[in-house]
C-alpha cells in the first residue's frame, strides 16, 4: 500500500531551508503543526485511488504546490458527496482534464491550476537568492542576527557564498552586542554598523542586530533575522486572467459543464480584488457629490475573462473557482466560485454547495455556501 510520507522517526523541529523542497521538509519535520498537516494529507492520500497514488506521490516530491491542490480538490469534492473520476476520457481529444465529478444527474469536468505571479526567470532568480540565504544562515554570529539591508546580484552567475561568509564572519567578530545596544540607545538604529561586500557578481550590505542576552545562547540559531524590503505596484489579476484563458481553451468545446479551479499563491495584491478584476473586469467605484448620500457604486470594465467589449467569450467554460489555500489554512482559505453568465454549459451551481458570485440584473451578487471548516469538520485553530 502506498503512503504519501515515509514511516520514519522525526526529531527536527526547525524551519525549512529557503530553497528546500516542500515535500522533503514536510517529510522530515517533527514540529507539532507540520505533524498535524502531514497526518491530514496522509489521510486524504489514503482515500485516493490506489492506481493513482504512485504518480501523485511523485508529483508531490517534484512540485508540491500543484499536487497538494489536486489532492485538496479531490478531498473537497468527495466531502461534498461527489463521485470523483481522475483523468476522465474526453470525446473529442486525447487530452484529459484532472477530474470529472458526479452527483445525481450532474457531471462536471474540473481542471486545476496553481497561479504564480512570477515568470520562469524570476523563479530561477529567486532560487539563486534562496541558495545564497541558506549559506548565509550558517554564519556564526553570537549575540547578533543579520539584517540584510542591501542585496544586488549583478550577473547570472551564482555568487560565491564562501567569500561573502568569510568576510562577514571576520567583520562581525569585531563587534560586541552590548556595545552596539548602547549606541542604539544613544543615537538610534542609524548607529548600527554596516558590513559591506562587493565584487563583480554581487553587492551586499548587512547590519549586525544585537539580540537580548537570554537569546544569545540558543543553539542552531539561523543568522538572518531580516531580509531586504520588497515593494511592488499592482496585483496578480493579469497572471490569474492568463491562466484562466489558457486552461479554458485547452479542451475546446465539451459535452459537459467545465470549471477551472485556480489556487492563487501569488505574493502580490489581494485575492478578492484580483479575482474579481480577472473574472468580472477592472474595477472602479463611483459616488454622488451629495455628502448626505454618497451612493457608492462599484462597476467593472469590459475586460474580464467572461466578457469584453467584443462580447462574451470562453463560453465553453461554466465557471471559475478561485482559492488561496495552503496546507496551513485548509479550514479557512479565501475561496469562491464565479458563474459564467454566458456559458453554453450552464448548471445549477448551488448543487456544489460552496459560495458563488453571479451576475443578475446587471449586478454582481453573492450566494453564501458552506464553509470549508464545516465541510472538512476541522476547527479554524486546528494547528494550535
Amino acid at each position: 500500500m502506498h503512503t504519501l510520507f515515509d514511516h520514519i522517526e522525526r526529531d527536527f523541529n526547525g524551519s525549512s531551508n529557503h530553497n528546500e523542497n516542500s515535500y522533503d521538509y514536510y517529510n522530515r519535520s517533527a514540529r507539532k503543526d507540520i505533524t498535524i498537516i502531514r497526518d491530514l494529507l496522509e489521510k486524504w492520500f489514503s482515500s485516493y485511488p490506489e492506481n493513482e497514488k504512485f504518480e501523485l506521490k511523485k508529483r508531490f516530491q517534484k512540485d508540491f504546490d500543484p499536487a497538494f491542490y489536486e489532492l485538496f480538490l479531490y478531498s473537497l469534492f468527495k466531502k461534498l458527496d461527489f463521485e470523483v473520476v481522475i483523468h476522465p476520457d474526453l470525446p473529442s481529444t486525447d487530452k484529459k482534464p484532472d477530474f470529472l465529478i458526479k452527483k445525481d444527474e450532474l457531471e462536471v469536468y474540473i481542471e486545476a491550476k496553481v497561479v504564480n505571479d512570477k515568470s520562469a526567470n524570476q523563479q530561477a532568480f529567486e532560487r539563486k537568492i534562496n541558495e545564497l540565504y541558506d549559506h548565509l544562515d550558517k554564519i556564526i554570529c553570537p549575540g547578533f542576527l543579520l539584517q540584510i539591508d542591501t542585496l544586488n546580484v549583478k550577473t547570472a552567475r551564482q555568487p560565491s557564498a564562501k567569500k561573502i561568509i568569510d568576510h562577514i564572519q571576520t567583520e562581525i567578530s569585531k563587534f560586541h552586542p552590548d556595545k552596539i545596544t548602547e549606541e542604539i540607545t544613544k543615537y538610534g538604529f542609524e548607529a548600527i554598523p554596516e558590513i559591506e561586500y562587493e565584487n563583480n557578481d554581487i553587492h551586499i550590505i548587512v547590519k549586525p542586530m544585537p539580540v537580548i542576552e537570554s537569546a544569545r545562547e540558543i543553539e542552531d540559531k539561523r543568522a538572518i533575522g531580516m531580509f531586504p524590503f520588497e515593494t511592488f505596484w499592482g496585483g496578480s489579476a493579469d497572471a490569474l486572467k492568463s491562466s484562466i484563458n489558457n486552461k479554458a481553451k485547452r479542451y475546446g468545446n465539451l459535452d459537459k459543464p467545465f470549471i477551472v479551479c485556480m489556487n492563487m499563491l501569488a505574493s502580490k495584491g489581494s485575492m478578492d480584488w484580483d479575482s474579481k478584476t480577472a473574472v468580472w473586469g477592472s474595477q472602479s467605484i463611483s459616488w454622488s457629490s451629495n455628502p448626505q448620500d454618497r451612493d457608492l457604486k462599484p462597476s467593472y470594465a469590459l475586460d474580464g475573462v467572461f466578457l469584453t467589449s467584443k462580447g462574451p467569450r470562453l463560453k465553453n467554460l461554466s465557471g471559475v473557482f478561485v482559492s488561496r489555500v495552503f496546507p496551513s489554512n485548509i479550514p479557512n482559505p479565501e475561496h469562491s466560485f464565479f458563474e459564467h453568465p454566458f456559458t453554453e454549459n450552464k448548471f445549477d451551481f448551488s448543487k456544489i454547495e460552496l459560495s458563488a458570485q453571479f451576475a443578475k440584473e446587471g449586478k454582481i451578487q453573492t450566494r453564501k455556501g458552506k464553509s470549508l471548516t464545516e465541510i472538512f469538520q476541522i476547527p479554524e485553530n486546528w494547528l494550535e
